[in-house]
């Protein structure tokens, strides 16, 4: 093959690829011998047809001859084409016109129908040609039944009549707020669509999009055949069938997405009242992450927790969890131990040193001890014992009187053994002790006796029936108070040999035989009323060192406090303090280690007091009004020990490692750590890495988070501060809830709806779904 040139008479040249010369020469003669091709027409663009108007500026023209013309003042007219005689200057008009491509008569037949039809109706059936499935048969169906309500009328409209009718007016509010019409669509189809997602049951976010995909694939072709085939037949089905199955897919895969995405979103603006109920409570940004979980948790508990803590209180006392936390930031490694160690042991150190001042306070300061304390007594009460009760001991007891008789029975209820012993005190002190308990004798015997008796003595006599004589000593105050006090001796015999029943039991004879002494001689109650009675001084300190013992019941302490006096009650809290002060004195302290001495031994005195018996009895002892005080100073006390041991233990429990996680999750680990886990070659990248690139290690972390909690729980507040932190606890954990029920909420909503908008394609032209498939290149 070669090209070959030729030239035509009129200059024109030829080039010609052939096989031969005499074939090109052939061929461009072929060529020049057909007829020349006609000129095309050129047709006129309907703006350079539109008849010119002097002044005015064609701005669009129509292809039925209609135009728009903008006068000089900027105005826009409307004049329709020749022979129809319209013509409109209405903005509103001229945009409906623009909108349905020039045809202004249907702009009129749809006003003219609205205003049949009415505004209202317009706009509702308009919505609802966004609803799924039903959006091709809203005209049918709502024309039936406006038809059969004429009918019943008497008016007589067909379906047809109103069918006609109704798309005219549809079409007008189309045009007339195109941008609303597409709004209500799309919301009246979401919210009838979304009820109906299906629920995405993988586990796995790549499973929930196979599974969107499918449903949405499906759904979608299915609403776009049946709305479809309602809008322009089996054509329309198909082509809305395949758009509906793309869009379906598409939707249905970016719901699992998208529901995540919102509903974080979301609950990120819902959480903010938390952030700050938990700024409030003082902890950062951080910190108030890792221990929002674990406020919540104590949220119902915190108020009461708050009233329990006293004026010890700290956050880390208001419910489990947060002592839990303080006991994982006491037992870690970093400042924040030495923080929450050195808090707690300051106010362990502040309650310790309020129980000593409170027993101070109520109870007296100590001195050296029970023997010490009797003796003194002793000393303090001789003399004035030698004036008071010898007056009294010579007053005869009358037993013809009812006090008298009272006491001579109770007399008899002594055992023989105690009344020996009596007798033998009598005689040493110089006493008359013949009779006592009665002398029986023969009747030769009895005058004889009677002889020998003292001046002034009325011994009482009775008969016996084997013939022989009793003879009683008309008892003297005397008499009675020796009984007394050797049965107090019996009873501090007994107790010490471990017998606290009979102890108590003479003891009590002894307490009864004195009181009734009061109440018969007056001098003798003067005496004890003055608190002379060394005896009753005596057995009261030593009830006050014995009545933290277990063998000690509350029924004997009851009856020794009965006929106790103001002086010996203050022998008693004497006692008792000395005692505690006992106690914590031989509280072992551990030389090797960290706790105080001082918390030591009020732990110690705790112990001995924290038992029911314990307060029953002290409130016996005390009264109300002491113990009104040191009731609440021992149970204050008792919290903050408590507290502090709880977390100086370093328990192991289940909710410590949930603090762990919680802490290990918000410290991620730095990119040296994720260098480091690859080997030798990734420890020396990750060495030069973490400088440069890296967050803190994972330890380093985590003990800057409890560097950040420990102040914030383990600070001392006053009662009144702690219970408004407990308050806000108290408000914390609703506020978490709501937040968390609006996160799901949107979740769930925003995936419904991103489903549902899937199936919202179809006839609606201007809607934003259709707008978005032209722009995709999806719309047929």
């Amino acid at each position: 093959m070669q090209t070959y040139v030729f030239t035509s008479p009129e200059g024109k040249k030829y080039k010609i690829t052939a096989p031969s010369e005499a074939e090109a020469r052939a061929s461009l003669q072929r060529h020049l011998a057909k007829p020349a091709q006609p000129e095309p027409e050129v047709v006129p663009t309907p703006e350079q047809a539109a008849p010119q108007r002097e002044g005015y500026e064609v701005v669009e023209a129509f292809p039925d001859g209609g135009v728009i013309y903008k006068g000089a003042d900027g105005l826009e007219a409307y004049v329709g084409p020749s022979g129809s005689g319209y013509s409109t200057t209405d903005p509103k008009r001229i945009k409906q016109i623009r909108f349905v491509g020039g045809d202004a008569a249907s702009v009129v037949r749809g006003e003219t129908a609205q205003d049949i039809i009415g505004e209202v109706p317009t706009r509702i059936t308009s919505a609802l040609k966004g609803v799924p499935f039903l959006r091709g048969y809203v005209e049918p169906i709502v024309s039936k039944g406006a038809s059969a309500v004429s009918q019943m009328y008497g008016e007589g409209v067909s379906p047809e009549q109103v069918s006609g009718l109704l798309g005219e007016a549809i079409s007008r509010r189309e045009a007339e707020a195109p941008k609303t019409v597409a709004a209500s669509r799309f919301a009246t189809g979401l919210t009838a669509a979304a009820p109906f997602a299906p629920q995405l049951g993988a586990e796995t976010m790549v499973g929930k999009i196979g599974q969107g995909m499918a449903a949405g694939l499906g759904l979608g072709a299915l609403e776009g055949a049946v709305a479809g085939y309602g809008e322009g037949g089996p054509a329309e089905a198909i082509r809305q069938a395949q758009t509906g199955g793309q869009f379906g897919a598409l939707f249905g895969g970016a719901a699992p997405m998208v529901g995540p995405v919102v509903g974080a979103a979301y609950g990120k603006y819902l959480e903010k009242p938390v952030k700050d109920i938990i700024g409030e409570i003082g902890f950062k940004k951080d910190a108030g992450r890792v221990i929002q979980d674990f406020l919540e948790m104590d949220a119902a508990e915190a108020v009461e927790s708050a009233e329990a803590a006293g004026p010890y209180g700290s956050v880390s006392m208001l419910g489990p969890n947060m002592t839990a936390l303080i006991d994982y930031v006491a037992n870690s490694v970093g400042k924040g131990a030495t923080i929450v160690k050195q808090n707690l042991k300051d106010t362990s150190l502040q309650a310790s040193t309020d129980l000593k001042q409170a027993f101070n306070t109520s109870l007296g300061v100590p001195t050296r001890g029970l023997q010490t304390q009797k003796a003194q007594i002793m000393a303090d009460t001789a003399e004035a014992r030698r004036e008071l009760y010898g007056k009294a001991y010579d007053f005869e007891i009358d037993p013809e009187t009812a006090g008298g008789a009272e006491l001579v029975s109770i007399l008899n209820r002594v055992a023989p053994d105690d009344i020996s012993g009596a007798k033998t005190l009598l005689r040493e002190a110089g006493e008359d002790y013949r009779f006592i308990g009665g002398e029986r004798v023969s009747e030769a015997q009895l005058q004889e006796v009677l002889q020998t008796v003292p001046a002034g003595t009325r011994p009482r006599i009775t008969s016996n029936p084997d013939g022989t004589y009793t003879i009683h000593a008309t008892p003297k105050v005397s008499t009675l108070d020796y009984v007394s006090r050797k049965l107090l001796s019996r009873s501090q015999a007994l107790k010490r040999a471990g017998d606290y029943e009979d102890a108590a039991s003479k003891a009590n004879l002894a307490r009864l035989i004195r009181s009734k002494l009061d109440e018969i001689n007056p001098d003798y109650a003067k005496a004890r009323a003055a608190g002379k009675d060394a005896i009753d001084q005596k057995l009261a300190a030593e009830l006050g060192d014995d009545i933290l013992n277990m063998r000690t019941s509350r029924e004997s302490v009851a009856q020794a406090v009965e006929s106790m006096d103001d002086i010996a009650k203050t022998q008693l809290r004497q006692a008792l303090r000395n005692r505690l002060d006992e106690i914590m004195a031989n509280a072992k302290v551990n030389p090797r280690g960290t706790n105080d001495a001082e918390v030591v031994e009020a732990l110690a005195a705790l112990k001995a007091l924290n038992t029911r018996a314990a307060r029953e009895k002290l409130t016996m002892a005390l009264g109300e009004e002491t113990m009104s005080v040191l009731s609440p100073q021992i149970a204050s006390t008792t919290e903050a020990m408590i507290h502090h041991a709880s977390v100086a233990t370093n328990s192991k429990t289940a909710i410590r490692q949930l603090v762990l996680d919680k802490m290990n999750e918000m410290a991620q680990p730095s990119l040296g750590d994720k260098f480091r886990q690859a080997g030798p070659i990734g420890t020396a990248a990750g060495a030069i890495v973490d400088p440069l690139f890296s967050r803190p290690s994972r330890a380093a972390q985590v003990a800057r988070l409890g560097e950040e909690i420990a102040p914030v729980l383990t600070q001392r507040l006053t009662p009144r501060e702690l219970a408004m932190q407990a308050q806000r606890m108290e408000r914390l954990a609703p506020t978490i809830e709501r937040a968390r029920q609006g996160r799901a909420s949107a979740r769930n909503l925003a995936q419904s709806g991103a489903f549902a908008a899937g199936l919202l394609q179809g006839e609606q032209e201007r809607t934003p779904l259709n707008l978005a498939q032209r722009q995709l290149g999806l719309a047929p």
